[in-house]
């Protein structure tokens, strides 16, 4: 089969389930560089004990050029897509065997990590960052997210869902799972309409909410 027949195929069912398509491969930023108007929401923590932060950077091994970062606080952010694909059949006798395209549920995944502005003005070990949850054309996140980070390299990550829809109080205290480090977080939302919960982080799931729906949905 050629590839606009293929094409053809796909865009007309996409018409009732979508065709899986678009980027995925993780991929980076820094959270200045997402406009907030695009953003499903903007998180600001402030540690309770400053973090590992030597943020460093190399070109990534993609075809784009784009910058691969470590060594600092980042929210990772989960994309799922689900959609129709397409594996290449054959329909008649084994001598004039005729190519079709056969439909197929297909399934891709990415994520996005965001690395966080540190604010000024911060208190003397109690630093401020502030994060942004990047939104995906015709990709669903799920809504949750994880945030990572280091202190004198002990690696903590806490998981959050948030809502675009329900509203609750959006600010409070927190403490990681697995060191108890303290953290503060406050998310704003579009037209101060949101919610934003921690996640269960029990040691037999790490980072269950933040890569795949909760066990109840």
């Amino acid at each position: 089969m050629t590839r606009p027949k293929l094409l053809a195929g796909c865009l007309a069912a996409s018409l009732l389930a979508g065709c899986v398509h678009g980027e995925m491969f993780p991929k980076d930023y820094l959270a200045q560089d997402i406009d907030k108007q695009q953003a499903l929401l903007e998180l600001d923590v402030v540690f309770g004990q400053a973090p590992d932060d030597k943020l460093t950077s190399r070109s990534s091994a993609r075809a784009d050029g784009s910058l691969e970062y470590s060594g600092a606080p980042h929210i990772v952010v989960p994309f799922y897509q689900k959609g129709l694909g397409f594996d290449q059949g054959f329909a008649g006798t084994y001598i004039f065997a005729i190519a079709y395209p056969l439909a197929k549920v297909e399934t891709a995944t990415a994520s996005s990590r965001v690395f966080g502005l540190k604010l000024e003005g911060q208190q003397p070990g109690s630093p401020r960052y502030r994060f942004r949850v990047p939104g995906k054309a015709q990709w669903n996140s799920n809504e949750t997210f994880m945030l990572e980070f280091a202190r004198k390299d002990r690696r903590e990550e806490i998981t959050f869902r948030f809502s675009n829809e329900k509203s609750c109080p959006s600010a409070f205290l927190a403490t990681t799972p697995k060191y108890g480090f303290p953290i503060k977080v406050v998310a704003t939302f579009k037209d101060n309409k949101g919610c934003l919960k921690v996640c269960d982080s029990r040691d037999q799931w790490p980072g269950f909410c933040a890569f795949q729906p909760p066990p109840a949905a």
